[in-house]
C-alpha cells in the first residue's frame, strides 16, 4: 500500500504537535526580552515600512505557515506558564506595547495629591468650580470650635495619615445640634463626638485640625463662623500657615499653576498685600484651592477681588498676579 506525501506530511505535523509543550518550554525556558531585542525588532519594522513590498505567493504562504508556528508556540507557552510561581511578577508592575507599532505619548498633565484625592490638571486653563467644603446641614456646616478658633470639615481626604498629625489640640466637650449658640470658651462640635481628641496638623499652626468622625480621621480647615474669625492680633497669614509650602493653585475660571516657586510668590503678594475686610463669609461659585507638600490641600472662596476663608480679605493685586502669570 502506497502512502499519500500528505498523509506521511500529517502524520509527521501530529507527532511534533504532541511534543510541543515539553519542546517550547525547554527551547524558550532561557529566552530574555532584552533592550537590544526590543531595539531590534523597532528597527526591523521601521525598515519595513520604509521599503513596502508585494510579498510572492510562495513567501505568502511561508509567511502564513510561519503565523501557524507561532500560534501554536503562544498556546504552548499559555500551558506552560502557571507552572511558574505567578507571585513573583505583580500585575502591577508589568507594562506592554506592541513592538515595532509603537506610538508617541504624550506625557501625563495631572497630578494626584498625595493623600488628598484632589487632582489639580496642569493644562486645564479654565477650570470648572469645585469646592472641598462639606456642604451645610441642618443650618451649620459642619465644624470643631476650639476657644473660638473655628474649623469647617473638608470633604478630603478621607482618612488624615497619622504622620502629619501633631499634637493634641483639645478634647470635645460639648456636641450640639446648633454652635452658633454655644459659648465661644469650650471645645465643641456639630460632627465629632464627645471624648473625641481633636489634633493639629504638623507644621501648620493653627490652619488645620484633624478628629475622628465615624471612624475615620477626618480634616478641618480654619473659617470664619458667627462673626468670629481672627483672635487677637492674628494676620491672614497666621490662619493660613502655608508659606513655602504651595505646589498647586486652581482658580476656578482662571487656570491653574503648577510650578511650586510661582506659586509661593502669589502666596507672599496675598500675604503682603490683602486687607481685611469683615469677620464674615462670602457666597460664591469661585474657589481658591492651594495643594500643598504634605498632599492636602486648603480652600479660600473667591468673590470678585476678594478672598474668603477665616474673614474676608481684599486683594486685587494676587488676581492681576495670577492672570498674569497663567497668561
Amino acid at each position: 500500500m502506497n502512502i499519500h506525501p500528505n498523509e506521511n506530511r500529517a502524520s509527521q505535523i501530529e507527532t511534533m504537535l504532541k511534543h510541543l509543550p515539553q519542546t517550547a518550554e525547554q527551547g524558550l525556558s532561557a529566552l530574555k526580552a532584552t533592550p537590544e531585542m526590543k531595539a531590534r525588532i523597532q528597527l526591523a519594522a521601521c525598515q519595513a515600512k520604509a521599503a513596502p513590498c508585494r510579498p510572492s505567493l510562495n513567501t505568502a504562504i511561508r509567511w502564513a505557515s510561519l503565523a501557524c508556528c507561532a500560534a501554536l508556540v503562544v498556546l504552548a507557552l499559555v500551558i506552560a506558564l502557571p507552572h511558574h510561581d505567578e507571585a513573583l511578577q505583580p500585575a502591577s508592575l508589568i507594562s506592554s506595547g506592541t513592538l515595532g507599532n509603537q506610538a508617541t505619548a504624550e506625557p501625563p498633565i495631572s497630578g494626584d495629591l498625595g493623600g488628598s484625592g484632589v487632582v489639580i490638571r496642569s493644562g486645564n486653563r479654565n477650570p470648572g468650580y469645585r469646592s472641598m467644603w462639606a456642604d451645610v446641614s441642618g443650618g451649620s456646616f459642619p465644624l470643631i470650635g476650639v476657644n473660638g478658633k473655628y474649623y469647617r470639615l473638608l470633604t478630603t481626604p478621607r482618612n488624615v495619615d497619622s504622620a502629619l498629625r501633631g499634637s493634641a489640640v483639645g478634647t470635645i466637650d460639648e456636641f450640639t445640634t446648633n454652635p452658633s449658640l454655644s459659648s465661644t470658651n469650650t471645645v465643641l462640635s456639630n460632627v465629632v463626638a464627645p471624648g473625641e481628641t481633636v489634633y493639629a496638623i504638623r507644621g501648620m499652626g493653627d490652619t488645620l485640625v484633624t478628629a475622628r468622625v465615624d471612624g475615620q480621621m477626618r480634616l478641618f480647615q480654619r473659617v470664619s463662623f458667627n462673626g468670629n474669625a481672627l483672635r487677637g492680633r492674628e494676620r491672614l497669614e497666621d490662619t493660613l500657615q502655608i508659606a513655602g509650602r504651595v505646589i498647586g493653585i486652581e482658580l476656578t475660571g482662571v487656570g491653574t499653576i503648577t510650578d511650586p516657586d510661582i506659586c509661593n510668590r502669589l502666596v507672599e503678594v496675598l500675604f503682603d498685600c490683602a486687607s481685611y475686610e469683615s469677620s464674615g463669609s462670602v457666597s460664591s461659585r469661585q474657589s481658591l484651592i492651594l495643594e500643598l507638600d504634605n498632599g492636602l490641600v486648603v480652600q479660600m472662596a473667591v468673590k470678585n477681588d476678594s478672598v474668603a476663608a477665616c474673614g474676608v480679605w481684599s486683594c486685587p493685586e494676587f488676581f492681576e498676579e495670577f492672570e498674569a502669570m497663567c497668561n
